[in-house]
Protein backbone atom coordinates (compact mmCIF):
# COMPACT_ATOMS: atom_id res chain seq x y z
CA UNK A 1 0.00 0.00 0.00
CA UNK A 2 1.85 3.65 -0.76
CA UNK A 3 0.88 6.59 0.51
CA UNK A 4 -0.08 8.04 -2.76
CA UNK A 5 -2.92 10.54 -2.46
CA UNK A 6 -6.43 9.06 -4.82
CA UNK A 7 -5.93 10.55 -7.89
CA UNK A 8 -8.80 13.47 -7.50
CA UNK A 9 -6.60 15.05 -4.96
CA UNK A 10 -3.51 14.57 -7.11
CA UNK A 11 -6.08 16.68 -9.92
CA UNK A 12 -7.63 19.17 -7.64
CA UNK A 13 -4.05 20.20 -6.27
CA UNK A 14 -2.97 20.50 -9.74
CA UNK A 15 -5.81 22.86 -10.71
CA UNK A 16 -4.91 24.39 -7.65
CA UNK A 17 -1.28 25.02 -8.15
CA UNK A 18 -1.98 26.26 -11.96
CA UNK A 19 -4.40 28.76 -10.72
CA UNK A 20 -1.48 30.19 -8.63
CA UNK A 21 1.35 30.20 -11.26
CA UNK A 22 -1.67 31.99 -13.37
CA UNK A 23 -1.74 34.54 -10.73
CA UNK A 24 2.29 34.83 -10.02
CA UNK A 25 2.37 35.48 -14.35
CA UNK A 26 0.21 38.42 -13.86
CA UNK A 27 2.10 39.28 -11.56
CA UNK A 28 5.21 39.27 -13.66
CA UNK A 29 3.73 40.10 -16.59
CA UNK A 30 2.18 43.54 -14.78
CA UNK A 31 5.80 44.61 -13.35
CA UNK A 32 7.56 43.48 -16.62
CA UNK A 33 5.45 45.94 -18.26
CA UNK A 34 6.29 48.96 -16.10
CA UNK A 35 10.16 47.75 -15.81
CA UNK A 36 9.73 47.84 -20.07
CA UNK A 37 9.49 51.19 -20.30
CA UNK A 38 12.76 51.97 -17.92
CA UNK A 39 15.21 48.83 -19.26
CA UNK A 40 15.12 46.59 -21.94
CA UNK A 41 13.11 43.12 -20.07
CA UNK A 42 12.33 39.96 -22.44
CA UNK A 43 9.86 38.77 -19.25
CA UNK A 44 6.80 39.68 -21.01
CA UNK A 45 7.02 37.12 -23.59
CA UNK A 46 8.39 34.21 -21.39
CA UNK A 47 5.08 35.19 -19.16
CA UNK A 48 3.15 33.70 -22.12
CA UNK A 49 4.43 30.34 -21.26
CA UNK A 50 3.35 30.87 -17.82
CA UNK A 51 -0.29 31.91 -18.96
CA UNK A 52 -0.38 28.85 -21.77
CA UNK A 53 0.94 26.26 -19.39
CA UNK A 54 -1.34 27.25 -16.19
CA UNK A 55 -4.47 27.71 -18.93
CA UNK A 56 -3.68 24.17 -20.49
CA UNK A 57 -2.21 22.21 -17.36
CA UNK A 58 0.62 21.53 -20.09
CA UNK A 59 4.05 20.28 -18.48
CA UNK A 60 5.91 21.45 -21.35
CA UNK A 61 4.87 24.68 -21.39
CA UNK A 62 5.22 24.93 -17.88
CA UNK A 63 8.73 23.46 -18.07
CA UNK A 64 9.57 26.25 -20.43
CA UNK A 65 8.01 29.08 -18.43
CA UNK A 66 10.27 27.93 -15.34
CA UNK A 67 13.66 27.37 -17.53
CA UNK A 68 13.06 31.04 -18.96
CA UNK A 69 12.07 32.45 -15.93
CA UNK A 70 15.41 31.31 -14.17
CA UNK A 71 16.97 32.23 -17.09
CA UNK A 72 15.40 35.70 -16.85
CA UNK A 73 16.44 35.94 -13.68
CA UNK A 74 20.05 35.43 -14.37
CA UNK A 75 19.77 38.51 -16.96
CA UNK A 76 18.29 40.56 -14.28
CA UNK A 77 21.11 39.82 -11.98
CA UNK A 78 23.79 40.91 -14.46
CA UNK A 79 21.68 43.71 -15.46
CA UNK A 80 21.23 45.08 -11.67
CA UNK A 81 25.53 44.28 -10.88
CA UNK A 82 26.53 45.17 -14.58
CA UNK A 83 23.76 47.91 -15.96
CA UNK A 84 22.23 49.56 -13.55
CA UNK A 85 24.88 52.08 -12.46
CA UNK A 86 24.75 50.40 -8.69
CA UNK A 87 28.05 50.39 -8.42
CA UNK A 88 29.65 49.80 -5.60
CA UNK A 89 26.55 48.28 -4.47
CA UNK A 90 25.38 50.02 -1.13
CA UNK A 91 22.73 52.18 0.13
CA UNK A 92 24.24 55.28 -0.44
CA UNK A 93 24.96 54.48 -3.83
CA UNK A 94 21.04 53.09 -4.26
CA UNK A 95 19.95 57.50 -2.16
CA UNK A 96 22.41 59.18 -5.30
CA UNK A 97 20.81 57.03 -8.42
CA UNK A 98 17.94 58.89 -9.61
CA UNK A 99 14.39 58.23 -9.18
CA UNK A 100 13.79 56.93 -12.11
CA UNK A 101 17.13 54.43 -11.72
CA UNK A 102 15.90 53.68 -7.99
CA UNK A 103 12.27 52.51 -9.42
CA UNK A 104 14.06 50.79 -12.02
CA UNK A 105 16.40 48.57 -9.44
CA UNK A 106 13.34 48.62 -7.48
CA UNK A 107 10.63 46.67 -9.65
CA UNK A 108 14.14 44.70 -11.21
CA UNK A 109 14.11 43.19 -7.56
CA UNK A 110 10.52 42.51 -7.16
CA UNK A 111 9.87 41.13 -10.38
CA UNK A 112 13.26 38.89 -10.00
CA UNK A 113 11.41 37.37 -6.73
CA UNK A 114 8.31 36.99 -8.57
CA UNK A 115 10.15 34.63 -11.15
CA UNK A 116 11.88 32.83 -8.34
CA UNK A 117 8.69 31.80 -6.82
CA UNK A 118 6.77 31.00 -10.17
CA UNK A 119 10.28 28.92 -10.57
CA UNK A 120 9.43 27.21 -7.14
CA UNK A 121 6.01 26.99 -8.03
CA UNK A 122 6.38 25.40 -11.36
CA UNK A 123 8.91 22.62 -10.23
CA UNK A 124 6.44 21.71 -7.87
CA UNK A 125 3.78 21.57 -10.46
CA UNK A 126 6.63 19.18 -12.33
CA UNK A 127 6.07 16.49 -9.39
CA UNK A 128 2.58 16.52 -9.63
CA UNK A 129 2.38 16.19 -13.33
CA UNK A 130 5.03 12.89 -12.46
CA UNK A 131 2.55 11.79 -9.28
CA UNK A 132 -0.52 12.22 -11.62
CA UNK A 133 0.95 9.99 -14.34
CA UNK A 134 2.14 7.62 -11.72
CA UNK A 135 -1.58 7.14 -10.77
CA UNK A 136 -3.00 6.67 -14.11
CA UNK A 137 -5.01 3.50 -14.11
CA UNK A 138 -2.74 0.07 -15.23
CA UNK A 139 0.21 2.95 -16.50
CA UNK A 140 -1.72 4.04 -19.37
CA UNK A 141 -0.01 7.21 -21.55
CA UNK A 142 -2.17 10.01 -21.02
CA UNK A 143 -1.70 13.89 -22.17
CA UNK A 144 -0.42 16.31 -20.69
CA UNK A 145 -3.30 17.60 -19.28
CA UNK A 146 -3.95 13.97 -18.15
CA UNK A 147 -6.74 13.40 -20.82
CA UNK A 148 -6.58 9.34 -22.64
CA UNK A 149 -4.18 9.65 -25.40
CA UNK A 150 -6.59 9.13 -28.93
CA UNK A 151 -5.24 5.65 -30.46
CA UNK A 152 -4.24 7.50 -33.49
CA UNK A 153 -2.22 10.49 -32.36
CA UNK A 154 1.59 10.02 -32.85
CA UNK A 155 2.00 10.26 -28.44
CA UNK A 156 -0.38 7.20 -28.27
CA UNK A 157 2.79 5.20 -31.04
CA UNK A 158 5.24 6.57 -28.86
CA UNK A 159 3.87 5.26 -26.05
CA UNK A 160 3.19 2.08 -28.08
CA UNK A 161 6.67 1.37 -28.90
CA UNK A 162 8.26 2.40 -25.36
CA UNK A 163 6.62 -0.40 -23.86
CA UNK A 164 8.08 -2.92 -26.39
Amino acid sequence: MTNAAPPDATRAKILEECEMVSYVAVGIFSVSMFLSLLRPDPTLAVCLFGFYGAHVRSRGALRSFWCFAALSVCVDALWLAFDSRLQPVSWERLAELSRREQIAVTLSVLNAAYKLYAVYLCVRLQALFAQRDAETAGGAAATSSGGALDAGSLAARDAAKEKV
